[in-house]
């Protein structure tokens, strides 16, 4: 199998702004802001008092995640052969079931993370992982 690099970093890099961008919608708007604000005491978050850094740090988390994402992504489009739509769903699909499902319900069976956060991350875990698999099926 030949693997484009190229293309596929450029993929990873597009699906990391692409959903950090929608990630700051999703977890900035009014709605979900009152949500943390409301959280803001939980023994279960972190308070970080340099906001930029921890910005930076939340892209370079998803941007490392989104480039391994895309080299998973190459090795299993073969088998996900179909259009765009049937491609996308799957491997966000895909994701759903080896990120998001898994950190949800350890965190929920493990820690102390207020409960209405942990459905926020859930929801918007969920619309990050098909964003990210519609760039992929759209650039790679």
């Amino acid at each position: 199998m030949d693997i484009n690099v190229p293309m596929t970093l450029l993929g990873g890099f597009v699906a990391s702004v692409i959903w950090f961008t929608a990630g700051s919608v999703l977890y900035l708007n009014p709605f979900v802001a009152r949500i943390y604000k409301g959280a803001e005491g939980s023994p279960g978050l972190k308070r970080w008092s340099n906001v930029p850094a921890y910005i930076g740090l939340q892209f370079v988390g998803i941007l490392a995640q989104c480039l391994l994402w895309a080299f998973v992504f190459v090795l299993v489009k073969p088998v996900l052969a179909g259009g765009f739509v049937r491609t996308f769903l799957t491997f966000g699909i895909i994701l759903f079931a080896v990120k998001i499902f898994p950190r949800f319900y350890d965190m929920w069976m493990q820690s102390t993370y207020p409960g209405r956060l942990l459905a926020v991350e859930f929801i918007n875990g969920t619309v990050g992982s098909f964003v990210i698999a519609a760039v992929f099926a759209l650039i790679i």
